[in-house]
């Protein structure tokens, strides 16, 4: 049905088929060849597409990078672990620590130039030392007996050993400033 009405239109124009195109009908042609080849081009060349799938990678890279980074820093517990204490030990040494130092500056405020004072001083400082060398070992052998309820249990005494040593140089010190002071 519809091919023989094209053929009817083609047989009722014969003449108009058999003439040649002029040259006006070609260049117009060609330009619409031209046109639809165009079109049919990739949006990108060979280098834009290069540089585009560059960018992809580089971006990926990156983003891979930054995981790996990140996966690689370490978190408190993961610090608390190295350094072989469990949380709560971490906070009886902050404790300690804390109490400790808030003495030792009170000793430092009142205690006087006087021979006897300053070798109070000396002396506690050594056994300070002493007990500090004693802590760190008991530290790294909880790093690898975490759990061991007695070596916990002989940190915590060396803390406070520490603590109290401080606390009686105080005592010593501070209240006998006080005293002289008073009367």
């Amino acid at each position: 049905m519809g091919i023989d009405k094209f053929e009817n239109l083609i047989k009722e124009n014969k003449e108009y088929f058999e003439k040649e195109p002029s040259m006006d009908h070609m260049e117009k042609f060609f330009f619409k060849l031209q046109e639809q080849e165009e079109k049919k081009k990739p949006i990108f060349t060979n280098n834009d597409q290069r540089a585009w799938w560059i960018g992809i990678a580089a971006s990926l890279s990156l983003l891979i990078s930054i995981g790996w980074f990140i996966t690689q820093q370490p978190t408190e517990s993961q610090k608390r672990q190295e350094m072989g204490l469990s949380l709560e030990l971490t906070e009886i040494k902050a404790y300690y620590v804390h109490e400790s130092q808030k003495k030792l500056k009170e000793i430092n405020q009142c205690a006087d130039q006087s021979t006897g004072t300053q070798n109070l001083i000396t002396s506690t400082e050594t056994q300070l030392q002493k007990l500090a060398f004693n802590v760190e070992k008991l530290e790294d052998k909880l790093k690898d007996a975490s759990g061991n309820k007695k070596l916990e249990l002989a940190y915590i005494q060396n803390l406070k050993a520490k603590s109290d040593l401080v606390n009686q140089m105080h005592d010593q010190i501070c209240k006998q400033n006080n005293n002289i002071l008073t009367q």
